[in-house]
């Protein structure tokens, strides 16, 4: 969720831009079905609190999605009826005998080249190759899907299309599991006599819909199927899938291939994620290490969460999370970023009077008078290169980070924002505008053009990474902007630009109670 609300609100920055975020539950199934008999109460009251549980979940993350659906809501129910119903129509659903290896975690069979046999606590057990999970033999009379009747076509759409599945390496994989086998026809439901918690098949009270069949088409539903018109310039169809690795046969193949069966448009994008890993390892009950979100959030802060988990998200590999590590990264965030706006905001500096300055054309003469100042001792030729430097790494950031996020890297567009983030602090070092104070009276003097100019630049530097910044830290951005007094109709990526708002600074420059971040302890007990 966090990926796509960071990538959605990103877009929201731009001006005129439309977005709709949709995410979910899917509710049905075996397993679903299973947990609810282990804990003796009906599917629909677990079902009820999963999606409670993700729904307090996000509104603690600061996630802000446009609609949460469940696969039990009744337009979803309608939808996955009138799509059966076409696909009969079309003569794409049969009803035949099947036999298989299924998962019931994985609600999935695999063919026998997808299992294997291992040793595990003295006894011989068959599990899936790609999850791990043990899979057990099953006969029985259900509905089929003509899945293998569109494998070429998929295969060509995939070759012809090469951003569809990102990033490239899932493309290669999903390509390669194409290329090297027939596609078996999809078993796409169920007998009651073994699952009884689905949406059941039209005209066939014996039979449940697949979970899969169902769970997909919900991005239909929310788009107004069967009712709207999905091919609508103001529909939101199609769409950009956000999804991880181990859902990626069925977002990857069956959903394309059902949506072509369909004569529906595909999705624009599907982006598959990896996981994260803790400490190295896989997130286990039973070894301890699964991070507790509202713990973390509780304790360093949820923008320091968000924007640590999104610095760390590696698209081809598992990410790691570590607390040790995180703390380290808030630490920095404090003295590096929020740090450096207490400091430009302070009493003795006068950001209004440098943005009237600057919009005056007073700066424009200003390397020299930077190279006749003896204020301080810098290297005056070395002043001017580091602000060269840090105008164009300014200037190019949204862009910059724009260009990663349209892959979901956020990892290299959170380095390239940090790159100028330190470029600031090291011109505003480097600089040392305080150094002015004492040789500025009331009026005029070059003395105090200097220093109004270089806090001028550090300032726009603190503006526009902030600025970049919104998608991960809503609330601190949020604080940061309203020190610096920068209008809320003025915080689009459009002024995310070296003096594309020269109208903010009123009221900035004095002495505050409250702190931008505050410091903290590492949690009691947290690994090193």
């Amino acid at each position: 969720m966090l990926l796509a609300d960071t990538r959605v609100r990103w877009e929201q920055l731009k001006e005129g831009r439309q977005t709709y975020f949709l995410t979910g539950t899917d509710e049905h199934g075996l397993k679903i079905q299973g947990v609810a008999e282990k804990q003796n109460i009906p599917p629909k009251e677990l079902v009820d609190n999963v999606s409670q549980n993700f729904k307090h979940l996000a509104q603690r993350m600061k996630i802000e999605y446009s609609r949460f659906i469940r696969t039990t809501d009744a337009d979803h129910v309608e939808a996955v009826g009138h799509f059966w119903n076409i696909m009969m129509d079309k003569g794409l659903i049969y009803k035949g005998k099947h036999s298989g290896w299924y998962c019931v975690s994985d609600e999935a069979f695999y063919p026998e080249s997808q299992t294997e046999e291992i040793t595990k606590d003295g006894k011989t057990i068959r599990i899936s190759k790609e999850t791990g999970n043990e899979v057990f033999y099953q006969e029985e009379e259900n509905y089929f899907f003509r899945l293998s009747a569109y494998q070429e076509d998929l295969i060509r759409y995939i070759e012809e299309t090469p951003d569809f599945i990102q990033p490239e390496p899932r493309r290669k994989q999903i390509l390669e599991e194409l290329r090297e086998g027939q596609l078996q026809d999809l078993s796409v439901s169920r007998h009651t006599s073994r699952l009884q918690w689905g949406i059941e098949v039209p005209n066939d009270p014996n039979q449940k819909v697949y979970v899969w069949f169902d769970a997909l088409l919900n991005y239909l539903t929310a788009a107004g199927y069967p009712k709207a018109d999905t091919t609508a310039l103001e529909n939101i169809w199609p769409a950009h899938h956000v999804i991880g690795k181990d859902i990626m046969r069925f977002h990857c193949i069956y959903w394309p291939i059902f949506l072509m069966a369909a004569g529906i448009q595909l999705p624009k994008t599907i982006f598959v994620h990896s996981h994260w890993l803790c400490d190295g390892k896989k997130m286990s009950k039973s070894i301890g290490n699964v991070v507790d979100p509202y713990a973390m959030a509780d304790h360093y802060g949820v923008d320091p969460l968000r924007f640590f988990l999104m610095e760390q998200s590696n698209i081809n590999t598992d990410s790691n999370f570590s607390e040790s590590g995180f703390f380290h990264h808030r630490a920095m965030l404090l003295n590096k970023f929020a740090n450096l706006t207490s400091r430009v905001c302070a009493p003795n500096f006068e950001i209004s009077r440098g943005l009237q300055q600057a919009e005056a054309g007073e700066f424009d003469k200003i390397d020299e008078l930077l190279r006749k100042d003896n204020v301080t001792n810098s290297d005056k030729e070395k002043v001017i290169s580091l602000r060269d430097e840090l105008v164009k790494s300014i200037d190019s950031l949204q862009q910059t980070m724009d260009d990663s996020l349209a892959s979901f890297d956020h990892m290299k567009a959170l380095k390239e924002w940090w790159r100028v983030v330190d470029s600031t602090n090291e011109f505003f070092q480097a600089t040392e505008p305080w150094s002015y104070n004492k040789h500025v009276g009331d009026g005029p003097s070059p003395e105090r053009t200097i220093r109004n100019y270089l806090l001028f630049l550090a300032t726009e530097g603190i503006r526009v990474t902030t600025l970049c910044a919104q998608p991960y830290m809503p609330d601190l951005t949020e604080k940061i902007l309203g020190r610096l007094g920068v209008d809320k109709d003025k915080r689009t990526l459009d002024h995310a630009k070296i003096g594309a708002d020269l109208t903010y600074g009123d009221g900035s420059n004095r002495k505050y109670e409250e702190k931008l971040m505050h410091k903290v302890k590492p949690r009691e007990g947290a690994k090193d």
